[in-house]
């Protein structure tokens, strides 16, 4: 926000882990499907001077608490949160109207750019803030901006770039990840505009961390492949029969692959019992193991043969479904994924581990406009493109890539109905109906995750 017409004396800035827009991947909500423990958040700030006190508990599993409660909606009314004014406005507005429009401050420093020397700073694995910095410097770099806007993404979680970083859950980097980006950038950055005559530092354009080859990359450009604009477009990894990956086109006329997702067994985002206030599993849940979801039923699960030769990907990978659905809305769960060896000698218990390394959930509704949703043709193929995270990641020989696809990540979002109502806030029981979800991929609906794959 200081960097909306800055203050003469704000000489340089380093967003950390920025909340930029709530509505399309930060706190509030991802591609419009809410994200429920906020209701906490809310709480815990609104209610009170002082810190507020989370939402009181009627069990110990969040998963079956949010399962029992129905909508989100209904849960803030038994507990009373409806009553909380930003509570009220958020459900008034569950599409990307004005209201959240309005507060994209990545469109707004864009619009208004400053010449603030500024370095945007986020976590690859930001379990709350994912879109913010990134969207910031691309907006900005669009702008012809790029000359005093620099990028950093580290291998974290949320704000551990003011913790220790020598690892992340089960995975360990090549020393303090964060005490070595404080201490060679950070601080020279600071001290060429804040000390007199402090050196220039060397400041590299973009300082992203490597986590397949663990170690930091400094480069003068990024992303290194897109959709427009780069070296490298994006190259497509598309469904195959017999639920494999490959980067050939398919051929066939009409296949597709199919399950059942039912709102009354929706899929839980890490293994339960989830409890929201664990902060330990909070921090890390964006790396859990997907072994614990890969042979559910309503979970498509695709992967390529073993690598025999690396493949880098540096950039946002780009989900591009083309599916049909029984109900009249839908959720769409894609995760890219690292599958390691079935054996890791040098830490045993990574061997087979399934990675994620960019994933995301998009609200069906949306795919025509974020701002006026609109009921999905039952029985009829449609396309789904949105992007997913940034990465940085190499996928190393003898490991495999996964792509899997579900209809809910739960109790993080609020379940869908699978039928479409005006608002899903307010989704009644009966709106909840089981549907048969098919991802085609056939010549004419190829479904694909596009990656950026650079040399």
């Amino acid at each position: 926000m200081a960097l909306l017409a800055p203050h003469p004396a704000l000489k340089v800035a380093a967003p950390e882990s920025p909340m930029v827009d709530g509505w399309m991947g930060d706190d509030w909500f991802h591609y419009g499907a809410f994200r429920q423990p906020n209701l906490d958040y809310f709480s815990e700030q609104t209610t009170k001077r002082d810190a507020g006190d989370p939402t009181v508990r009627g069990a110990y599993d969040d998963y079956e608490e949010f399962r029992r409660a129905g909508s989100a909606g209904d849960y803030a009314e038994t507990r009373g949160l409806d009553r909380l004014p930003w509570t009220r406005r958020l459900m008034q507005h569950p599409a990307y109207d004005s209201f959240w429009q309005g507060q994209a401050l990545d469109k707004l420093v864009a619009e208004h750019p400053a010449q603030v020397p500024t370095m945007w700073i986020q976590g690859l694995w930001d379990q709350e803030d994912m879109w913010g910095a990134i969207h910031c410097y691309l907006a900005l770099k669009s702008k012809g901006q790029a000359d005093h806007n620099y990028l950093v993404m580290g291998p974290w979680r949320h704000s551990q770039v003011n913790y220790d970083a020598y690892n992340l859950g089960p995975l360990k980097w090549e020393g303090d990840t964060a005490l070595q980006f404080r201490r060679d950038v950070l601080k020279p950055f600071f001290d060429q505009y804040l000390k007199t005559a402090a050196p220039k530092a060397d400041t590299p354009p973009v300082f992203i961390y490597n986590t397949g080859e663990n170690h930091w990359d400094r480069l003068k450009n990024w992303p290194l492949a897109c959709e427009n604009g780069c070296a490298a477009p994006l190259k497509p990894l598309y469904l195959e029969a017999a639920f494999g990956l490959g980067f050939e086109q398919p051929t066939s006329d009409a296949p597709a692959d199919s399950y059942v997702s039912d709102p009354a067994k929706p899929v839980p985002y890490i293994p339960r019992p989830v409890h929201f206030t664990d902060s330990d599993r909070w921090k890390t849940w964006l790396v859990t193991d997907q072994r614990t979801v890969a042979d559910r039923t309503d979970v498509l699960t695709y992967q390529t043969p073993v690598l025999t030769a690396p493949v880098r990907i540096s950039g946002a990978p780009v989900a591009d479904l083309f599916a049909a659905t029984t109900g009249t809305d839908s959720d769409w769960v894609v995760k890219l994924i690292d599958v390691y060896p079935d054996e890791v000698p040098s830490q045993a218990e990574m061997g087979g581990y399934e990675l994620a390394v960019s994933m995301d959930i998009f609200r069906g509704r949306y795919r025509q406009s974020f701002e006026h949703p609109s009921a999905i043709p039952s029985g009829q193929p449609e396309r789904y493109r949105f992007t997913l995270p940034t990465t940085n990641h190499i996928f190393e020989p003898g490991h495999r890539i996964m792509v899997q696809i579900q209809s809910s990540w739960f109790p993080l979002y609020d379940r869908n109905p699978q039928t479409f109502v005006p608002n899903i806030f307010f989704a009644k029981p009966a709106d909840y109906v089981k549907a048969t979800q098919s991802v085609l991929r056939s010549r004419d609906h190829a479904s694909a995750v596009w990656l950026p794959v650079v040399p």
